[in-house]
């Protein structure tokens, strides 16, 4: 009885044709990952801010002072431009210690990086562009991160509310 040990040539197609199906399906998930760690790093950095904004809200509270505050905390980031205001209902609004509203574009970029209160809180002006700040009235701002333009971080100083959409 002589009998060949190995693998046809049909058997070897077919296992590549395998090989190929399954490279194709499966190596996108892992060759692309940057989409991925982009929203993580936006992720991270949003609910950093919106932590903050909390900290910032619940140290007015407990400090008891029922209305707005010129220069309430300070902050070590120089770019910001001064002390951390809170308008009367508590939440950040200004670092110039001029107002106590959030009226501007500057407004929105200082309070982002204020309440992060990092010199690498990667907002426009800071000498990165990661995040772009909008000015939308009535003291809000919408934060764009620049990598990915549908994800953004809404901020309303009338009532603290931070909307992260991702």
């Amino acid at each position: 009885m002589n009998q060949n040990k190995g693998f046809t040539l049909i058997e070897l197609v077919v296992v590549i044709v395998i090989i190929g199906i399954l490279a194709v399906t499966a190596a996108p998930r892992f060759i692309d990952l940057t989409d991925d760690a982009d929203k993580a790093v936006f992720s991270s950095i949003a609910a950093a801010f919106k932590g903050g904004v909390k900290q910032v809200h619940l140290a007015w509270l407990i400090r008891g002072n029922n209305q707005a505050v010129l220069n309430f905390i300070e902050i070590s980031d120089p770019v910001a431009g001064g002390d951390l205001s809170v308008n009367s209902s508590g939440y950040p609004a200004d670092t110039r210690g001029t107002s106590l509203t959030m009226n501007s574009e500057n407004d929105c970029l200082d309070v982002w990086r204020a309440v992060l209160d990092s010199q690498d809180a990667l907002v426009a002006g800071n000498n990165s562009t990661d995040f772009e700040a909008t000015y939308n009235g009535s003291n809000t701002c919408t934060y764009t991160y620049t990598k990915q333009p549908t994800l953004t971080v809404d901020y309303d100083s009338n009532s603290g509310v931070v909307t992260i959409n991702n």
